[in-house]
C-alpha cells in the first residue's frame, strides 16, 4: 500500500497521502512528507487472532476522522467498512482486488475444508451485494476481468516493479549459478516444497547448491516443517515469518541470488494470476527458474529471463543450464509507473 500505491499517488497527485493498515518495518520515510502512515496495531499478529478480528473497526475509526475523499481498500474484509466509511465521509471507494479470494479460500487450505465452501461463498456474496457501493475496481491480474463479472468499472494494474525499486536493486552482473532464492508467501501451493526438493535433487550433482527460502510463513505446520528442512540440511537457510517481512529484507536476498524459483503447483487459485516475484526478478534481474502457466512462461522466454522447467525433471541438465545461462540484459522499459497513470486519470 506504501510503497506502490501510496509513494505513486505522492508523487503524480495533490493529494495528501494516509496509510491504515498492518504494522510493518517500514518507517516514515524523509523524503515522503505528503505520507503519514497509521499502523492499527504496534507490533504484528498472526492471522488468527483476536487483533485480526478488531483490525477493520480499528480502520473505520481512522477512515472516519480523516474524511478522505477517495478511500483505497485492498482485502475484502474491509468492504462492509468501507460502506460504513461512505455512508458516514461521502468517500468514493476503489477496491484493489489483488487475489481471487473465493478461489483462494476454497482451493487452498487457508480454512478446514469443512468450511471452506462456505467462507468462500460468504466472501463472494459479500463481494457481490456491495458492488454497487464501489466507484472503481482495482484489478491485479487479467484473467480477473472473466473471473469477477461484478467488477466494473476496472482498471487493470498489475503488480510490475516499480522504477526506483528496480535502479536501486537491480543486479549489475551475474555472479554464479548455485545460490538459488524462493522468495514472499511460503506454503504448499506456492511451491516452496517443490523448490525444497529442485534443489536437494541439485545438490547431490553439485554440492555448492544452496537455497535462501524467504518471506511470510502464516501457517506454523508449514514454518515448523520448513524450519526442519533447514535444520536438515545445511544448505538451505530459512528465514520465514508468520506476518510479512519489510520488503527491503526480501529485495537484499534478491540482489544477493544467482536464479529465483517460481513453482506453482496446479491451482484453480492461481491458474490465471502473474506473480509479483516475477515481474521483481525481472526488473532486478535476476535470472529465473519457473513452472507456471503459458503467460507466464511466455514472459520469460520472450525476455530471455530463466528457464522454463519440464517434467520429468533431468536434473543433472538442469544443473547444466544453470551454469551455463547467460542473461539477457535488455533494458526493463514496462515498470509499475506506466500502468498506474491509468488510476491517475480516474481520479481527475
Amino acid at each position: 500500500m506504501f510503497e506502490k500505491l501510496g509513494t505513486s499517488l505522492s508523487e503524480k497527485s495533490n493529494y495528501e497521502i494516509h496509510v491504515v493498515g498492518f504494522p510493518s518495518g517500514v518507517t516514515q520515510p524523509l523524503q515522503e512528507n505528503s505520507i503519514q502512515l497509521h499502523p492499527f496495531s504496534k507490533k504484528p499478529f498472526t492471522r488468527l487472532s483476536l487483533n485480526r478480528l478488531a483490525a477493520p473497526w480499528k480502520v473505520f475509526r481512522k477512515v472516519v476522522n480523516l474524511k478522505p475523499t477517495y478511500l483505497i481498500i485492498t482485502t475484502h474484509e474491509l468492504l462492509i467498512v468501507a460502506i460504513l466509511c461512505r455512508l458516514f465521509t461521502g468517500c468514493r471507494i476503489l477496491y484493489d482486488v489483488q487475489e481471487n479470494y473465493f478461489r483462494n479460500i476454497l482451493y487452498t487450505p487457508a480454512f478446514p475444508i469443512i468450511i471452506r465452501p462456505f467462507v468462500a461463498c460468504w466472501v463472494r456474496l459479500k463481494e457481490f451485494l456491495t458492488s454497487p457501493f464501489i466507484n472503481l475496481y482495482i484489478l491485479a491480474e487479467k484473467g480477473y476481468v472473466h473471473e469477477l463479472s461484478f467488477a466494473s468499472p476496472h482498471i487493470i494494474l498489475q503488480n510490475k516493479i516499480t522504477r526506483k525499486i528496480a535502479e536501486h536493486y537491480k543486479k549489475t552482473q551475474q555472479t554464479g549459478y548455485s545460490k538459488l532464492l524462493f522468495s514472499g508467501t511460503l506454503a504448499e501451493t506456492t511451491g516452496v516444497y517443490r523448490a525444497v526438493e529442485l534443489v536437494k535433487n541439485l545438490h547431490r550433482y553439485d554440492s555448492s547448491f544452496s537455497l535462501t527460502i524467504i518471506g511470510s510463513c502464516p501457517s506454523m505446520l508449514d514454518w515448523n516443517r520448513l524450519n526442519q528442512e533447514a535444520a536438515e540440511n545445511p544448505f538451505i537457510i530459512f528465514n520465514g515469518q508468520p506476518y510479512p517481512l519489510p520488503h527491503h529484507e526480501i529485495l537484499d536476498e534478491v540482489r544477493k541470488a544467482d536464479f529465483g524459483i517460481i513453482w506453482y503447483p496446479r491451482n484453480p487459485a492461481t491458474e490465471c494470476s502473474i506473480p509479483t516475484k516475477l515481474f521483481e526478478y525481472m526488473g532486478l534481474y535476476l535470472p529465473i527458474l519457473i513452472t507456471h502457466n503459458e503467460e507466464s512462461h511466455n514472459l520469460v522466454t520472450t525476455q530471455q529471463a530463466g528457464i522454463v522447467l519440464t517434467q520429468p525433471i533431468d536434473y543433472q541438465h538442469i544443473a547444466d543450464q544453470l551454469k551455463e545461462f547467460k542473461l539477457m540484459t535488455t533494458p526493463l522499459s514496462d515498470y509499475w509507473e506506466n500502468d498506474f497513470t491509468r488510476l491517475i486519470d480516474h481520479l481527475k
